[in-house]
C-alpha cells in the first residue's frame, strides 16, 4: 500500500483520494483525524466516528438506506443505468450522470463532484471543473 494511497487508483483509473485509512483510524487531508468503530446486529448498523458522531442504520430496500445520525433522520438512494442515475433524498429526487472525472447533477449542480490528482471537489467548484474540463456532461452527453 502506497504512503497516503499516492499512486493508487480507483476502478476508473483516476488517483484514489489522498488520505490514510486504516481499521479504526481516518487521516485526510481536510477532515483530518478520526477514530471510527462499526458493528452490526439483526440488520441494524451501528457506527460511532469522533468527528461525526453515532450512525444507526439499515438497508430499507435495494441501493436505499435511512439512518438516524445524531438525531437527524437521513434517506439515501441510488438507482438507475450509468447514463443517468437518480438519487433520492429527504429534499427530492435530482438526476446526475457519472464522467471520466467525477459525477454532474443536473438538476442541482451544487451537488456535483470532481477529483483530480487523488483531491476531491464537491459543489459549484466540481460543478465549474466539470464544465471546463471539457470531459464532462456539458459536453459529451
Amino acid at each position: 500500500m502506497a504512503l497516503l494511497k499516492v499512486g493508487e487508483k480507483d476502478r476508473d483509473g483516476r488517483q484514489k483520494r489522498i488520505e490514510h485509512t486504516g481499521r479504526y483510524l481516518r487521516a485526510s487531508r481536510t477532515g483530518g483525524l478520526s477514530l471510527r468503530a462499526q458493528t452490526r446486529a439483526a440488520g441494524i448498523n451501528l457506527t460511532g466516528n469522533t468527528n461525526h458522531g453515532v450512525r444507526v442504520s439499515t438497508r430499507l430496500a435495494k441501493n436505499t438506506q435511512v439512518a438516524f445520525q445524531n438525531g437527524r433522520f437521513i434517506l439515501r438512494g441510488r438507482y438507475g443505468s450509468d447514463a443517468a442515475k437518480f438519487n433520492l433524498s429527504k429534499s427530492g429526487v435530482t438526476v446526475s450522470t457519472k464522467t471520466p472525472i467525477g459525477s454532474f447533477n443536473w438538476i442541482r449542480p451544487g451537488r456535483s463532484s470532481a477529483k483530480i490528482a487523488g483531491v476531491q471537489l464537491r459543489g459549484h467548484n466540481a460543478a465549474a471543473i466539470q464544465g471546463v474540463s471539457g470531459t464532462g456532461c456539458l459536453y459529451t452527453c
